[in-house]
């Protein structure tokens, strides 16, 4: 128990730092001499780069956060430290992806980096639920009804194809965490699209 606890304690910080690599804003920086956080959305992520760099810059930025997530459980897999480790890994890279030291702790919404996690855990019903994702988002033309169909997919393929504990666990509880970073970071886009659309206006913002 004791070894276990140590290891989570080791995994956490190394995780955390991991994540907290601000890819977005490092790019725009880097190619437009901008702060990311001062324009359109305000949010360091891939699709506010998408909107106010360049689609290339978006998909760098998603690509770059995704392997962040995937790296760090690949990591914990490889080195077969358990899924206590796997747990506390997986919520210390998306801490450090929506919670960044290195930008006062104000960073994305951590869905590339639980695409990373997710694509090193189960590959297979990553993809399928991916591919549900950008369908629902293309014909909707909205991320978040997209990502929201993503959301619902792995949650579904996970318990419904009778994976551990631990994953699953680690599925609902990230999938909880985006939802709710997402509508922190967004509140009075929604509030105002909510009073202006009525309940489809929760899938109006980014």
């Amino acid at each position: 128990m004791m070894d276990t606890l140590l290891t989570g304690l080791a995994v956490f910080p190394i995780a955390y730092l991991a994540g907290s690599l601000p890819t977005a804003y490092l790019l725009t920086r880097l190619v437009k001499g901008i702060d990311i956080r001062t324009v359109g959305s305000r949010n360091p992520g891939a699709v506010n780069v998408f909107r106010e760099v360049a689609p290339w810059a978006g998909v760098t930025v998603l690509g770059v956060d995704t392997l962040k997530g995937a790296a760090v459980m690949l990591a914990i897999l490889g080195l077969n430290m358990g899924d206590y480790a796997m747990f506390v890994g997986g919520l210390a890279v998306v801490a450090g992806h929506n919670w960044p030291i290195f930008l006062g702790f104000h960073g994305g919404k951590g869905v590339a980096a639980i695409l990373g996690l997710s694509l090193a855990v189960l590959p297979l019903w990553t993809l399928l639920a991916l591919a549900l994702s950008l369908s629902f988002g293309f014909v909707t033309r909205n991320v978040v009804f997209g990502i929201a169909a993503g959301i619902v997919a792995i949650n579904t393929f996970t318990i419904a194809t009778s994976q551990g504990t631990a994953q699953i666990g680690l599925c609902l509880t990230l999938s909880a965490l985006v939802i709710a970073t997402h509508y922190a970071l967004t509140y009075r886009a929604v509030v105002s699209s909510v009073q202006r659309r009525g309940p489809w206006g929760l899938f109006e913002t980014e």
